[in-house]
């Protein structure tokens, strides 16, 4: 396993260690693995929503899907409203 050394200024050390203390963490280097999985699962889930975008953009200059209007919206929140009173009333 890798290791790295890092200085903080004393307001952010102090940070940490509150940190660490209030949400359970065992030490530092925990509380910082699980900071830097955070941000890798972030990274993903941006690359993920990037990738979809383009393919339903792409999907678009190809002629297919249909493209979100206003009135699309409307119709799609009249038809939640109902599927959710079918439900409630059932």
């Amino acid at each position: 396993m890798g290791h790295i050394t890092i200085s903080l200024p004393d307001n952010l050390k102090a940070y940490v260690d509150e940190q660490i203390a209030q949400s359970g963490y065992a030490s530092a280097d925990d509380y910082f693995l699980a900071l830097v999985l955070l941000d890798q699962q972030r990274r993903q889930a941006k690359e993920s929503l990037d990738s979809l975008l383009i393919e339903g953009l792409d999907s678009l200059d190809r002629g297919e899907g249909s493209e979100a209007t206003d009135d699309w919206w409307e119709q799609e929140r009249l038809a939640l409203i109902e599927s959710h009173q079918s439900q409630r009333d059932a």
